[in-house]
């Protein structure tokens, strides 16, 4: 095989056809857990994704107030933990709403649902 140094840095490039491993395709995310970081300094509104089971709420990051309430699309979720998982259908708006906890971040710790399972509440 030839080699080449057209970048004028003293550096050899293996000249020929470069294969990226064999990885092809979509990366499938189904069943694998997932964080939703919600920082409340912002001020945005943001949506939760759907056909998810919660399965915790992290408050650790939270610099001002205590979360009491919250709700994706009116599904309470903050006593969610792994044993017993709150589901969030795909009807749901995914809208997030807290109540108490004024700066700081929220991480809503998820499971994806398989493939051709629909989660339900």
């Amino acid at each position: 095989m030839a080699y080449e140094n057209n970048a004028g840095l003293g550096v050899n490039n293996h000249y020929g056809a470069r294969t990226s491993g064999g990885t092809r395709g979509v990366n499938k995310t189904e069943g694998r857990d997932g964080e939703f970081v919600w920082d409340l300094g912002t001020g945005l509104a943001f949506t939760f994704p759907t056909n998810v089971e919660v399965t915790g709420v992290d408050e650790t990051f939270l610099t001002a107030g205590n979360v009491t309430a919250l709700t994706i699309g009116e599904v309470e979720v903050i006593a969610a933990t792994e044993a017993a998982p709150v589901g969030i259908i795909p009807a749901n708006t995914g809208i997030l709403a807290q109540t108490g906890g004024t700066s700081g971040t929220i991480v809503i710790k998820y499971k994806m649902a398989p493939a051709g399972r629909v989660v339900v509440a």
